[in-house]
Parts: C-alpha cells; sequence; structure tokens
C-alpha cells in the first residue's frame, strides 16, 4: 500500500502515515528497511508499506521510501521564547537587543519591526528586560527586548531535482542578505540603547531645562 507521511518526530522515532485507504497507520523507525531512509521522512513524502492490524491500532510495516527530492522554503514569520523552533531548521542566527521603552507593548512591536527590516523571519530565545530610568527625583520603568534574528526554513517534498537545487541557491541569497542587512539595523539600534544607558533617561532633559529656568529667575531675583 501507499501512502503520506503525516508527521514524523526523529526524536521520538516515530509518526503517522495517511493511507491510500484513507486510514491512519503508526510508523516506527524499526520498521523501515532502509534506516538510512528516516532523513526523508518528512511530512507530505509518499512511501510504500505491508499494513498491519495490532492490538493498539494500524502500524505500517517493511517502510520503503522511494526516491524523493527536497526543496527548502523560508517558514511564516513568527517570535518564540525557545532558543529553536519546534519545527524548521534554522539556517543563520543573530543577536539583538533594542532599545528601552516606556510601554512594553511598544518595545515588542518594534523588535518585530527590526526583524521585518533585517530580512529575517524569525525571533528566537526571545526575552524581555526590565530597567529603571530616572527624571530628577521621579523613577520609572522601561522595558527593552533581545532575542536571535533568524533565518528558519522548512523541507518541501518535490519530484524535481533542479527544482531542490535552485531553492538552496534561493535560500543562500536570502542569508546574504539577512546578513547585510541585519547588521546596519544592529549599529543603528546599538547607539540608541547605548546613548539611553549612558546619557539621560528620556525625560530628563526637560527636568535639566526646568532646572535651569529655576536658576535664571533665582538669579534675577537676586541681582536686581
Amino acid at each position: 500500500m501507499k501512502g503520506k507521511v503525516v508527521s514524523y518526530i526523529k526524536s521520538k522515532k516515530y509518526g503517522f502515515i495517511n493511507g491510500d485507504d484513507d486510514e491512519s497507520y503508526f510508523l516506527h523507525f524499526t520498521n523501515l528497511l532502509n534506516s538510512a531512509d528516516e532523513a526523508k521522512l518528512v511530512k507530505g513524502v509518499v512511501v510504500e508499506f505491508t499494513p498491519i492490524p495490532t492490538p493498539k491500532g494500524l502500524a505500517a510495516k517493511k517502510i520503503i521510501v522511494p526516491r524523493v527530492y527536497f526543496k527548502s522554503e523560508p517558514v511564516k514569520f513568527f517570535m518564540s521564547k525557545y532558543p529553536n523552533p519546534k519545527h524548521g531548521h534554522v539556517e543563520k542566527r543573530l543577536p539583538l537587543s533594542t532599545q528601552f521603552f516606556e510601554n512594553p507593548d511598544e518595545g515588542r512591536e518594534h523588535i518585530k519591526k527590526l526583524a521585518v527590516e533585517a530580512g529575517c523571519n524569525a525571533i528566537l530565545n526571545l526575552k524581555y528586560e526590565k530597567d529603571t530610568f530616572s527624571s530628577g527625583n521621579y523613577q520609572y520603568s522601561v522595558h527593552a527586548f533581545k532575542g536571535d534574528f533568524a533565518i528558519v526554513t522548512q523541507r518541501i517534498p518535490c519530484d524535481i531535482k533542479e527544482e531542490a537545487a535552485e531553492s538552496v541557491k534561493l535560500i543562500k541569497e536570502l542569508i546574504e542578505a539577512f546578513t547585510s542587512q541585519f547588521q546596519a539595523v544592529c549599529e543603528q539600534e546599538s547607539e540608541k540603547r547605548r546613548k539611553q544607558l549612558e546619557g539621560p533617561g528620556p525625560g530628563d532633559y526637560t527636568g535639566c531645562l526646568f532646572i535651569l529656568i529655576t536658576l535664571l529667575i533665582f538669579m534675577l531675583i537676586v541681582t536686581s
């Protein structure tokens, strides 16, 4: 019987096949006739197998994976607090920390905007950072975000060898563009963050101006 791989968890060595009879069959690594075919067990790949009923349900035995090519495609943009994606392969990752914002929601939207400008399609290991700035006697909380800007791809089965080769070329170009664009984005953001940390916090210039005006008025009163 033939069927398509619906899922396969490499770390657990099992998955499921949707057979031509629309039944679901349990797939286990040990039932591959060629253990080297494990790398081909990707969603959508057509396999041949012997259906066997078991006490726990239907299972696939004597699994054969025919010749198949794979093309790489970028996944849809996502942000995750985890260092690695649940699905897909990380082609490139570069760390970035944002400037500070009084509103954390504004900071979250800002790092997403930077990721788009850098040309990546994922932010991994996203972390929240909180600090305190002061303006005169007034202290207030500020918020920043940091994470790994990344290019994450997924493998898609295809029948044409040239199509698979072309996808590798396109991903390489995507990584090169990301690396270049990220550098400019990171430098600009790092400079803004540095000024916030080294200089007065947002709003301090208003406080300084108020003090200066007060001193000038006091001097005018004294000298008059």
